[in-house]
């Protein structure tokens, strides 16, 4: 069985049917997964959970989707994050809103593969050093000890992790095989956080035991306009701010919690 993993799609349309076409040329027949945060910084949240509907995606909770529920705050999230939230609490529709409030923290997409958004514990834990994996590792063999493989996102880097060989770098367009058990975060379909403005995902080969990452180009520049049209924050690559952006930051970040809740 193929497993097509998408993750971090954050309202980011052209991104999103990118990705698609790139699934449907290489690997046609891919049951089509999501690891969460389907909505959050883009332009096109309500287009991009059709998406998901039209092809009967497999997709979990992510802390985008808590943020725009209510559901958690926006004590950890930054100024373009927070902007996007309550704006996208006012674009989705009735039936776009019962999607992502129904939508689980886990699941089982296919025997022994499960897939959360952050750990299996919280949709906001970044599983980015050894000593994190290893944790989302011991929630795995806990509360589903026959599974094999982990696959979450929230990071927006495409990472390979078992516990022998530790997080292994992975390339574009290129195949590893799996050593069980493991965890896969198949990067950001939607914000890239280094580098160029690239749509990320994986494909799972169950049967083959393998995973291939890809890394695929969109048109970037429509989206920045949608972006800008919808008085967002016009970003598709977001990198930490350096310098005095750093102090700039965590003023806008102030003022966005300030405003945010007063809507």
């Amino acid at each position: 069985m193929k497993l097509a993993l998408i993750s971090d799609l954050h309202g980011n349309l052209e991104a999103l049917d990118a990705v698609v076409r790139d699934i449907d040329r290489a690997s046609p027949g891919a049951q089509l997964v999501c690891a969460g945060d389907v909505v959050g910084y883009g332009p096109d949240p309500e287009a991009c959970i059709g998406r998901l509907q039209e092809r009967a995606a497999l997709c979990v909770m992510g802390n985008h989707e808590e943020m725009v529920l209510g559901r958690r705050d926006f004590s950890r999230c930054v100024h373009a994050g927070i902007v996007a939230a309550v704006w996208t609490r006012t674009q989705l529709s009735p039936a776009a809103r019962s999607f992502i409030e129904q939508l689980p923290y886990s699941i089982e997409a296919a025997p022994g593969v499960v897939v959360c958004h952050g750990d299996l514990e919280s949709a906001d834990t970044y599983v980015s050093t050894r000593e994190r994996a290893e944790e989302a590792m011991a929630q795995l063999r806990a509360r589903h000890p026959s599974a094999e493989v982990l696959v979450c996102g929230h990071t927006h880097h495409a990472a390979l992790f078992a516990r022998e060989a530790g997080f292994q770098p992975v390339g574009d367009g290129v195949e590893y095989t799996l050593s069980f058990p493991c965890l896969i975060n198949p990067g950001s379909v939607g914000q890239a956080r280094e580098g160029e403005p690239l749509a990320s995902y994986a494909v799972l080969d169950t049967a083959r035991r393998r995973v291939l990452f890809r890394h695929v180009a969109y048109d970037y520049e429509t989206t920045l306009h949608k972006l800008r049209e919808a008085k967002l924050v016009a970003q598709v690559v977001l990198q930490p701010p350096q310098g005095v952006w750093r102090r700039v930051e965590k003023y806008k970040v102030r003022w966005a919690r300030y405003w945010a809740e007063r809507q």
